[in-house]
């Protein structure tokens, strides 16, 4: 376990808890880790915005041994309305560059840590870190501009595709570490963006929140009117572009009739097509939910037979779903849809913990397969948890960002 020779850290993300978005959390893991190591951290983040319903935060807390400064954002919530996402962007990017450049001056950080909430903030770290003499760490979760270009969600003109590209291989050029989430990623920086191959770390997430396994009778699915008999599959997380979920609404028009119910749970710019669809469609047995509370969520991660998680093809070198931990942590069985060469993909099939579909058919003729061979649900979620606790457990995840973190430089 290396030694807390590091002394200060700042830390900039448009996002950290108790916001809901997945890097904030995982952010407010890593520096609450960091701190009981001896770290003084600084965290420079925004008030709760990631959703319309963001619950308020102070200006400036303490929290888990961690100094979080929050940029004020008025009414810039939510990720629906582009306009206002970009808004958000901007407010904060101007306001963390003020309060951050003024916490790098009083403090003298020996490590600058960005994440990539939202665009172009590695670019104050990178500045930030040069200036101060301080080593710094960029962790991009998420390629862009690639994966807005791969799903064409919206539509950039070129030269801002060209601008973007350059700021990014500056950013990814200061770096002393990268740390990505998975191999995919980190062959699209190495053979793509010419970063070099010891500078690309690969770290999973762990789960966010880490679970047990437990009982598969919940009441919550008598609140839902799920009964005994009936296979729940969810889809809990972000409704975004990267997320192929029409081909879960395919399967759910092809299994009418059969014991099966289908949950999606959360929020995102796909959210109102797959509720119009439903509709639409007439599918009964899908049914939707907006972001639930901890405990509730954790019920219906019991609750369910098997857990759905969505890549979009071709994103597998840009991006890996980090709520599929979550649900190897509860013991319940995957089924990804993504590319069969997916870091989770791969993992699922592999590891036998899951199963990977490309297609609402091949989803279809899955579940049929499961309906009559429910044991197989059980045998591959005591798989699924066996798997998590041999790699991806949070301790385990966390003690390779100190090793970083923490590294002399």
């Amino acid at each position: 376990m290396p030694q807390a020779s590091v002394r200060k850290l700042l830390v900039v993300n448009q996002y950290y808890a108790p916001d809901l978005a997945s890097t904030g959390q995982l952010a407010a893991e890593i520096c609450g880790y960091l701190a009981k190591r001896g770290v003084e951290a600084h965290v420079v983040t925004a008030q709760p915005c990631y959703t319309a319903s963001s619950p308020e935060a102070p200006l400036y807390e303490a929290v888990n041994g961690v100094h979080v400064h929050r940029v004020p954002m008025g009414r810039l919530r939510g990720r629906e309305r582009m306009v206002v996402r970009v808004a958000g962007y901007l407010r904060f990017l101007w306001g963390a560059w003020r309060m951050a450049r003024k916490l790098a001056k009083s403090e003298r950080p020996d490590v600058v840590l960005t994440f990539h909430n939202p665009p172009f903030v590695g670019l104050i770290g990178a500045y930030l870190a040069h200036k101060y003499g301080a080593r710094f760490v960029y962790a991009p979760y998420d390629i862009h501009p690639d994966i807005l270009v791969a799903t064409r969600w919206t539509f950039l003109p070129r030269p801002i595709i060209w601008l973007w590209e350059r700021l990014n291989r500056w950013i990814l050029r200061s770096a002393e570490t990268v740390v990505v989430l998975g191999e995919g990623m980190r062959r699209t920086l190495v053979e793509g963006k010419g970063v070099p191959l010891d500078k690309v770390k690969v770290i999973p997430t762990w789960g966010r929140p880490e679970l047990k396994p437990m009982s598969h009778k919940q009441p919550i699915r008598g609140e839902l009117g799920i009964s005994e008999g009936e296979l729940l599959l969810l889809y809990s997380g972000n409704m975004g572009i990267m997320h192929p979920l029409d081909p879960i609404l395919d399967a759910a028009a092809l299994l009418r009739g059969e014991p099966v119910r289908f949950l999606f749970v959360g929020d995102g710019a796909k959210r109102q097509h797959l509720v119009k669809r439903v509709e639409k469609e007439g599918l009964d047995q899908v049914s939707f939910l907006p972001f639930q509370p901890e405990d509730r969520f954790i019920q219906l991660v019991a609750a369910s037979d098997a857990c759905l998680v969505a890549l979009e093809p071709g994103l597998e070198r840009l991006a890996v779903p980090s709520r599929a931990y979550t649900f190897l942590s509860a013991g319940r069985p995957l089924i990804t849809i993504m590319a069969p060469e997916a870091d989770i993909a791969r993992l699922v099939t592999e590891q036998g913990c899951g199963w990977n579909v490309t297609t609402g058919e091949e989803l279809a003729e899955l579940i049929r397969q499961l309906l009559s061979e429910r044991q197989e649900l059980v045998r591959r979620g005591e798989r699924a948890r066996a798997v998590y606790e041999e790699r991806f457990q949070r301790e385990r995840v966390l003690e390779q960002y100190a090793r970083i973190i923490l590294a002399q430089g």
